[in-house]
């Protein structure tokens, strides 16, 4: 299938989701709309994505798309989703752990001292087959609770949030609304901050275009890439097998073209999961990494 090169890339594209949110003030707005009633005052740590790519990637696993910190110590992780997957619930688990991994707490050190984190994931898409049942409303949040009696909660200052921009927003305030048809493309003006992101992202799809496609293109290369090459050999050695081999080979050309990028770790597992995931397990798709890049470093 040709890869058909958008009119302009939007708010939910890799590329100019981190652009846009780099800049501080708007990110600090989207968490004040999202989570409005924790009053939050000032980021004092701010952490991007791709401001990586450094020889320390091996290490780098935990970065997070926009991280940020804020006065009192809390920790916001905003992620954006574009792929649809009913491991949505894994997924949040898994970036869960990474950010308290981060936190390891050493000898003398107390539980209490763990942050409050809020998980958000902007889904440009209905994310109900991640649920136990179907539920269309927009904004969902989520807490640890007691099975059979649900106002019981397990304090342990985690909480995800999942903002489906295709959802009702009925009820939701008209910022929230706002928010999602920037996320579905459609024109806003409700206020200085919606009008200040489209038009950054106009910008950003004039000067940064081509950055923008040579990134897509790429990846949408290897995955065709892999698909051609494992068509050929089951051509060789029958469809069941090659079907096998076509998956293996399309995962690991993805994987490279991921490393050439300078993606971190965590990235190029996540982008491999939602492309593979159904096919390999974590381990091996973690082991397929780890092969491409100590081979990118020997052809180095």
């Amino acid at each position: 299938m040709d890869y058909e090169v958008p009119k302009e890339f939007g708010f939910t594209e890799d590329k100019i989701f981190g652009w846009v949110m780099e800049n501080e003030e708007f990110c600090l707005y989207v968490l004040r709309i999202i989570l409005l009633f924790l009053e939050i005052r000032e980021i004092v740590e701010f952490n991007k994505q791709d401001s990586l790519g450094n020889d320390q990637r091996e290490s780098k696993d935990i970065r997070l798309d926009i991280k940020v910190v804020d006065k009192d110590g809390r920790i916001f992780d905003i992620e954006m989703q574009t792929s649809p997957s009913r491991y949505l619930g894994r997924r949040l688990r898994y970036y869960q752990s990474t950010i308290d991994g981060a936190k390891v707490l050493k000898p003398g050190h107390d539980y209490y001292e763990l942050p409050d984190t809020f998980i958000i994931f902007l889904c440009s898409f209905d994310p109900s087959e991640a649920f136990s049942k179907v539920d269309k409303r927009a904004v969902h949040f989520f807490k640890t609770i007691d099975t059979k009696d649900h106002a019981l909660e397990l304090i342990d200052g985690a909480t995800k949030v999942i903002i489906n921009s295709k959802g009702d927003f009925t009820g939701e305030s008209k910022e929230l609304k706002e928010l999602a048809k920037l996320m579905n493309n459609e024109e806003v003006s409700l206020n200085e901050h919606f009008i200040w992101a489209q038009k950054r992202i106009k910008e950003l799809n004039q000067d940064r275009r081509s950055d923008i496609m040579d990134y897509e293109m790429k990846i949408m290369d290897a995955r065709i890439s892999g698909r051609e090459d494992g068509e050929k050999v089951g051509e060789k050695r029958g469809k069941e097998i090659g079907a096998k081999i076509a998956t293996r080979a399309g995962v690991k050309k993805l994987i490279g073209v991921l490393i050439d990028l300078s993606l971190d770790v965590k990235t190029i597992f996540i982008k491999a999961k939602n492309e593979y995931g159904q096919y390999f397990s974590d381990d091996e798709l973690k082991q397929f990494i780890a092969e491409a890049k100590t081979d990118s470093l020997q052809e180095a």
